[in-house]
């Protein structure tokens, strides 16, 4: 795995709690953060994007959410990323915390790895909604990752996904009855779609059944999109796969088909 992939890694396995690297012990300088959110006014609701609930799941209201952005400046780092604001009830409140702690934790990872005397280093993202259908909320984040003198950046994804209830994460373990057996289940399936998409996967470790390969991901509904990092399958560049809820739908738990499977 190239130290490359592997940097921009830690980004998606903040989403589902898995720890990045520490300082390294150096006294960091005082940052300057600016978060602007605009007018309340005309605020935009999320279109459902997801197909319709079963009968099983309770739904409540789409969520009211505005563009916001987290920008700031420490020493040669530079950050600035939109993302959605959602207000308006207790709920969205803690949707609201759950996507900001995900933006702040990429940032504070890739300004950890920051040096006095490094050449000047941007990182950039925007956050989008996916889906706001009353069972979940999702928002899928992308990064890039610049520093003056380097041939190329480093693009990056991050994914959130919660139970439109209580703003309560859906992580891995609770998704999936079996994780690591529905790890490797996908990993056939997302082999078969790359080969047949012309984009074969050459770095096998990317596929195996570790938290950290399959924390991006979304739900539509044709299926479960699981994005994949830089060089993460081999090659440059994201990529990403539907995996349809053929294979998906026998893997989730219960409560995860009430929440993400499409109406049958």
């Amino acid at each position: 795995m190239s130290g490359r992939w592997a940097g921009a890694l830690v980004v998606a396995a903040l989403v589902l709690g898995t720890g990045g690297c520490g300082p390294d012990g150096a006294a960091a300088p005082a940052a300057t953060v600016t978060v602007t959110a605009s007018a309340p006014t005309a605020a935009p609701t999320a279109a459902p994007t997801a197909a319709p609930t079963t009968a099983a799941s309770a739904t409540a209201p789409p969520l009211t959410w505005t563009p916001d952005r987290i920008s700031g400046t420490q020493g040669s780092f530079t950050y600035d990323v939109e993302l959605p604001r959602f207000s308006g009830s207790a709920v969205a409140d803690a949707v609201d915390r759950r996507v900001q702690a995900s933006v702040r934790d990429t940032v504070d990872t890739a300004r950890r790895t920051v040096l006095p005397g490094d050449a000047p280093r941007t990182l950039t993202g925007t956050g989008t909604v996916t889906t706001d259908d009353g069972r979940t909320v999702q928002v899928h984040l992308t990064y890039v990752d610049s520093t003056e003198g380097t041939a190329h950046p480093t693009t990056s994804v991050a994914t959130v996904a919660l139970d439109a209830s209580d703003g309560s994460p859906l992580t891995l373990d609770a998704v999936f009855r079996d994780e690591a057996a529905a790890q490797a289940v996908l990993a056939d399936e997302v082999r078969r779609l790359a080969a047949a998409a012309g984009e074969e996967v050459t770095a096998q470790d990317g596929l195996a059944p570790r938290r950290e390969n399959w924390a991006a991901w979304q739900t539509t509904p044709q299926g479960m999109v699981i994005s994949f990092q830089d060089h993460q399958l081999g090659g440059p560049g994201l990529r990403e796969h539907v995996v349809g809820w053929d294979v998906v739908e026998p893997l989730l738990t219960d409560r995860a088909r009430a929440l993400l499977a499409p109406a049958t």
